[in-house]
């Protein structure tokens, strides 16, 4: 149904075997269209006259299409298919989309999907529902970092379509209906297996704590400044901080503990985790154990009695400032995770 291909390092070009009638969230957009478009723009991509550039990238191209815009590599696009329909996707993840405030930028999740089946002007509607609840609950899954579970990112776009010769027979494309069911499966396995390919252990990491590697590695350095060892430099400690914090991160035992965490945290603040209140959470309720007790688990797991003393003591350095400020579940294990890399540096460093 598909040829693609890519004229540009900034163009990406589907032909379609033939006319399509499209619904689609963007603007300005045809409502029959042979072929669709996938233009890269910079991350900041404004423009006070956005129909005017969708011409523009027409004019380019040399056809009436469907357009769509991110600032990602649009060769890297995502190609899904099966009985009876085709998915073409670019995939950012950032910035995501977050309730109640969300920054601006063109990472964007793109997704066209071209059904060969008799939809209706209800039937598009319906199948673009199940698109979006689709691409919402994959996003989930790579816990893109809100104060909330966030559903994609703030520029993504969607645009559904069946041949123009079928008639409009059919309604309802839910998750409950054959196609739906097919083309929802296609869009959440496709979107975490590609989401999770890009954002790796480390990303993956930075989404359940919102801090990368650098800037654990960086915290940790601050508390082994607190107690060095002699002979040891602040610059050794760094690497060798960084070598075993990314070694922790490579285990997916360890990587178990921070997506509980996460998972943890936004239930306590969305006010979802039964006999904790959304306000005793935000004031680190004492009636809460479960985050101490995820740490200690964690640190015994990773450097045994000493990574549980170690954190014990990097518990009681929280209170200068020296280990950033996160939500409840997530504080405690990332005060275990650098804890007990501070423990195996000093076991290293023992004459």
């Amino acid at each position: 149904m598909l040829e693609v291909s890519s004229p540009s390092e900034d163009l990406v070009v589907a032909e379609l075997e033939e006319e399509f009638l499209f619904l689609t969230t963007l603007p300005f957009q045809p409502k029959v269209a042979r072929s669709l478009v996938f233009k890269r723009v910079s991350y900041d991509f404004s423009c006070p006259d956005l129909a005017a550039y969708y011409a523009k990238v027409r004019e380019e191209v040399g056809r009436n299409a469907i357009v769509f815009l991110t600032a990602v590599d649009v060769r890297r696009y995502l190609h899904l298919s099966g009985e009876g329909f085709e998915v073409l996707a670019t995939v950012g993840l950032s910035p995501p989309a977050c309730p109640g405030y969300s920054a601006g930028g063109a990472g964007t999740i793109n997704l066209a999907v071209l059904a060969r089946a008799p939809l209706s002007e209800s039937g598009l509607a319906d199948l673009l529902r199940t698109v979006a609840e689709a691409k919402s609950v994959a996003a989930a899954e790579l816990l893109l970092r809100c104060s909330s579970r966030s559903p994609g990112t703030v520029s993504d776009a969607i645009a559904v379509g069946r041949p123009l010769s079928l008639g409009g027979e059919l309604h309802f494309v839910g998750m409950g209906t054959r196609l739906g069911s097919a083309v929802s499966r296609a869009i959440y396995e496709g979107l975490v297996r590609e989401g999770m390919r890009r954002l790796g252990a480390e990303g993956v990491a930075a989404n359940a704590l919102g801090l990368g590697v650098e800037e654990m590695v960086k915290i940790a350095v601050k508390l082994y400044s607190s107690a060095p060892v002699p002979g040891v430099s602040e610059e050794r400690a760094r690497g060798e901080l960084r070598e075993i914090l990314l070694r922790y991160l490579a285990d997916p035992n360890v990587m178990a503990f921070l997506i509980a965490a996460r998972e943890l945290d936004l239930h306590a603040f969305a006010g979802s985790l039964p006999g904790l209140s959304r306000e005793e959470a935000e004031a680190d309720s004492v009636k809460i154990v479960a985050d101490e007790l995820l740490a200690f688990a964690l640190s015994l797991y990773l450097a045994g009695f000493k990574g549980l003393l170690a954190t014990y003591w990097v518990e009681r350095l929280k209170k200068e400032g020296k280990v950033a400020e996160l939500p409840l579940f997530e504080d405690d294990v990332l005060s275990a995770l650098l804890a007990s890399a501070l423990a195996q540096l000093y076991e290293r460093a023992k004459p």
